[in-house]
C-alpha cells in the first residue's frame, strides 16, 4: 500500500509543477515574440530597452501589461 500513496504523491508533485511552470513558459514564448518584434523596431529613445529577454516575463517590462496569469494583454 505504502508505494501506491508515494506513487500518487508523487504524480501529485509532478501535475502541481507542471501547472505552475505553464504560465511562465507561456510568458517566456511571450517575451520571446516581443524582444524578436524589438529587434525589428527603429528605438533611437531606448523607450523599449528594458525589453530584456533575460528577465522572467515581459510582464517587469515597460510599456507592457499582463493580465492575473501573467499573459500580456497590451502594449
Amino acid at each position: 500500500m505504502a508505494p501506491r500513496v508515494a506513487l500518487l504523491a508523487g504524480g501529485a508533485v509532478v501535475l502541481l509543477l507542471a501547472a505552475v511552470a505553464a504560465p511562465a513558459r507561456a510568458s517566456n514564448d511571450e517575451g520571446d515574440a516581443l524582444y524578436a518584434l524589438r529587434t525589428r523596431l527603429s528605438d533611437p529613445n531606448g523607450a523599449l530597452q528594458s525589453w530584456d529577454p533575460n528577465l522572467v516575463n515581459p510582464c517587469t517590462w515597460f510599456h507592457v501589461t499582463c493580465d492575473h496569469a501573467s499573459r500580456v494583454i497590451r502594449l
